[in-house]
């Protein structure tokens, strides 16, 4: 476990995609950590928690990601909140074998409902970063009265029309160099049995076109398990209901201040991002120059302004 960040977000890759571990030693100004699994909703939950006040829980993208390459971006943020991060249901550190049955947004959903009243809290802030921001929103929908805000970082389209929109300008984005790069790679015997380095380097060259500045895909470190092909054989049992989603009508039951924040490069910007901020009554929609679908990682500043901002009024509110 030689890195310190980890794995990025997004649907089309989910299939290839891997969970991360970090392992770096704890700086002495650091929160302490208390990390550990849980038995949540039927299956057993990585949990890491850190920092103390009103908690937030992190709810990373993927799907078959897990948390840690969101850790180092939003650490800074322990030193005012408690951080709870979670891998999902067959992510990460967190069970890789799970009921068939159980692998539905639904359930995805319920997970955080689960692991917030294991936890013991009341009311949280709940972010979520890519697909993880799908599953925030539907959380918001179904248990709005246990948050006191919403924080949703370059999210995945509130429908499913939207998201195949956003999908499609994304593939105008591929290089022919990221193509050459992607077949060469696909042709290697490592790829053909699933070597984990070999499939982290698929995953690197496939979040490319997700930077403004591509070369800060070198700040995107994955680690990919030995199991990520069982992983993400079991999640396709989802790809139903990533078929026909649509939240757009539900999402006036929203209540509580929301925070979206998008990338300028984001297609998300531009295609979902005026209607999804529409139906939320109490929404701030911010933008961030020069950045793609990791503000947090190439715009870090801003991103960190932007968010402090809301979570201080949020707090006031609370």
């Amino acid at each position: 476990m030689a890195r310190c960040t980890t794995s990025p977000a997004r649907i089309l890759t989910a299939f290839l995609a891997a969970s991360a571990v970090t392992g770096c030693a704890r700086p002495a100004d650091e929160p302490p950590v208390s990390e550990g699994l849980r038995p949540i909703n039927g299956t057993e939950l990585y949990v890491k928690q850190m920092g103390a006040g009103n908690p937030i829980v992190v709810v990373h993208g993927g799907p078959v990601l897990e948390h840690g390459y969101l850790l180092p971006h939003l650490r800074p943020l322990a030193q005012s909140h408690e951080l709870i991060f979670y891998d999902q249901r067959l992510s990460g550190r967190s069970a890789g074998h799970v009921d068939s049955s159980t692998v539905h947004l639904a359930t995805f959903v319920e997970d955080i409902e689960a692991l917030r009243v294991s936890l013991g809290l009341d009311r949280i802030v709940l972010m979520g970063h890519s697909w993880g921001g799908l599953l925030a929103m539907e959380y918001a929908i179904r248990h709005g009265d246990h948050l006191t805000s919403l924080v949703l970082l370059d999210p995945m389209p509130p429908s499913a029309a939207l998201w195949q929109r956003e999908e499609s300008i994304l593939a105008t984005r591929v290089t022919a160099e990221d193509s050459l790069d992607l077949a060469a790679l696909r042709a290697t015997e490592a790829f053909a049995n699933r070597d984990p380095h070999a499939v982290e380097q698929a995953l690197l060259i496939s979040f490319r076109p997700q930077f403004h500045d591509r070369a800060r895909i070198r700040d995107l470190h994955l680690y990919v398990p030995q199991d990520y092909g069982e992983r993400s054989r079991q999640f396709a049992h989802m790809m139903g209901d990533l078929m026909s989603f649509d939240l757009l009508d539900s999402l006036a039951a929203v209540r509580v201040p929301t925070l979206i924040v998008y990338g300028s490069d984001e297609p998300a910007a531009e295609v979902s991002g005026a209607a999804l901020a529409a139906r939320l009554l109490r929404a701030r929609l911010v933008t961030i120059d020069a950045a793609g679908h990791f503000p947090f990682i190439e715009q870090p500043e801003a991103f960190l302004a932007a968010v402090r901002a809301f979570l201080d009024e949020s707090d006031a509110d609370h």
